[in-house]
């Protein structure tokens, strides 16, 4: 149904949408990057929708109710809706529990708090989603952790994803957006990824921040340690972070299925990521067992990283740069501990010590060095 609708109702609209138990922060600006397109279909899933088009005292505006299937497309560089054209089309809650879903198919949607805008970004539709601070880390946390890890690691796993969050924010990577829903920013699905219980741990340390001088720091974290976490400059180069040292992380990681890894690249398929015939690898430097610089030698040479070489093989066959190399002539073979870039907290790490009994500050100050928690003010 169209309809011209005032602009004091659509704030009026935004702000009870916006609203978050005690907490209240400014809102979030998401890209849903998994959605982008040139087509992207949209719909309530639950109470109903306001499209909002154009500017100025008085919008067009479409109320879409309850699972009526509408799409958006490119159309001459601008966004189109039901014959309407604009630079950014706007979706706002009907209700203050409405809820969207999106979908890049028309078939398969998935759910989202808060509200949503339409904008063009790199020449296709990108969907951002307007959420809280708090809803957003209700789908995040369980993106990046599981359910079944003891409480006191899932709230260190907050506070590391939230505190990531601020700093990112201020970090101002993005102009359009604050933050992308892949592992550019922090793994983001949706309604669909949250649990119960991680909500209600969300909700026990609402606004909790890691901080060190001051400001919140960037709270790194990763899979599994394999027995010591790395320098900061040691993986990405760059000036050494304080908070960001390396720390003994031995026997707390025992229920990782990465503590221990081997894994095999044929010389081939190695030469053919590289761009020439590699014979040899040669390990040049390395810190608290992790490879800093390696020399790849054949039909040329080349000099490059530990994490530079993860990425050139796949980060899903070198899990980490806590490595030996065997080389057995047609192929390569790594002998390696731990997963992920090895800098902050480990995920396993913190599960260790909570069943050790540490609870999630001491976990985080085992991680970070010299840091404090502070909380945030209530808005």
């Amino acid at each position: 149904m169209r309809r011209i609708i005032m602009l004091f109702v659509i704030v009026f609209l935004k702000t009870i949408s916006f609203s978050f138990g005690s907490f209240i922060q400014e809102d979030l600006k998401v890209a849903l990057n998994k959605f982008s397109g040139k087509k992207v279909f949209f719909k309530a899933q639950k109470g109903s929708l306001f499209v909002e088009i154009g500017d100025g005292l008085e919008r067009v505006t479409f109320e879409v109710p309850q699972d009526q299937v509408k799409a958006v497309t490119i159309d001459d560089s601008c966004i189109s809706f039901e014959g309407e054209k604009a630079n950014i089309i706007r979706v706002y809650q009907g209700d203050y529990d409405s809820v969207f879903s999106i979908s890049k198919d028309g078939e398969k949607f998935n759910p989202y708090r808060g509200d949503l805008e339409f904008i063009i970004y790199k020449d296709q539709i990108m969907p951002v989603n307007s959420v809280q601070s708090e809803e957003y880390l209700y789908s995040v946390v369980p993106s990046e952790i599981g359910s079944y890890f003891p409480e006191e690691a899932i709230k260190a796993q907050i506070l590391a994803a939230r505190t990531y969050l601020y700093h990112n924010i201020q970090n101002y990577k993005y102009k359009e957006f604050d933050l992308m829903d892949n592992v550019n920013s922090q793994m983001y699905l949706g309604m669909g990824r949250e649990n119960s219980k991680i909500n209600k741990l969300v909700d026990s340390t609402v606004g909790e921040i890691i901080v060190f001088d001051g400001r919140p720091i960037n709270a790194l974290y990763h899979s599994t340690s394999g027995g010591i976490t790395a320098n900061n400059e040691d993986v990405w180069g760059g000036k050494p972070v304080p908070y960001l040292r390396s720390r003994d992380d031995r026997n707390n990681e025992e229920k990782s299925p990465r503590k221990k890894w081997t894994t095999s690249i044929a010389k081939a398929e190695l030469s053919k990521n590289v761009g020439f015939t590699v014979k040899k690898i040669e390990v040049l430097s390395k810190n608290n067992g992790r490879v800093i610089n390696l020399r790849l030698i054949g039909s040329d040479r080349k000099t490059v990283t530990g994490n530079e070489f993860r990425r050139m093989v796949g980060y899903n066959k070198i899990y980490s740069t806590q490595f030996q190399i065997k080389d057995d002539g047609k192929k390569f073979i790594f002998f390696g501990k731990g997963s992920g870039h090895g800098v902050g907290m480990s995920q396993y790490g913190a599960y260790g010590l909570a069943v050790k009994g540490k609870k999630y500050r001491e976990i985080i100050f085992y991680y970070y060095t010299d840091v404090e928690i502070k909380t945030l003010k209530n808005g």
